[in-house]
């Protein structure tokens, strides 16, 4: 039985040393502004909100702000009213 050369040993044994590598993941652009940017990492680690989410609730506190000033006004109609019975 013949041994294999010592410099084929070596490159074996890097072989089964080395692990496969990880598989990368490529960045996308979820701010929107055509580049991907540290704002993107933050977006996708959930650190910030995307453009998309803040625009949905800043409409979603667009709506309560309008109903609570609607209740105001009508809450000020009625207190005058009552006031006006009074007199």
């Amino acid at each position: 039985m013949k041994k294999a050369p010592a410099k084929m040993k070596k490159k074996s044994m890097a072989k089964m040393a080395k692990k496969s590598p990880a598989k990368k993941k490529k960045l996308t652009d979820l701010s929107g502004d055509g580049k991907v940017t540290k704002k993107d990492v933050l977006i996708g680690r959930g650190v910030i909100d995307s453009p998309a989410a803040m625009k949905k609730s800043a409409m979603k506190m667009k709506k309560q702000g309008m109903a609570m000033m609607k209740k105001s006004v009508a809450m000020m109609k009625k207190a005058s009213s009552m006031k006006m019975k009074k007199k």
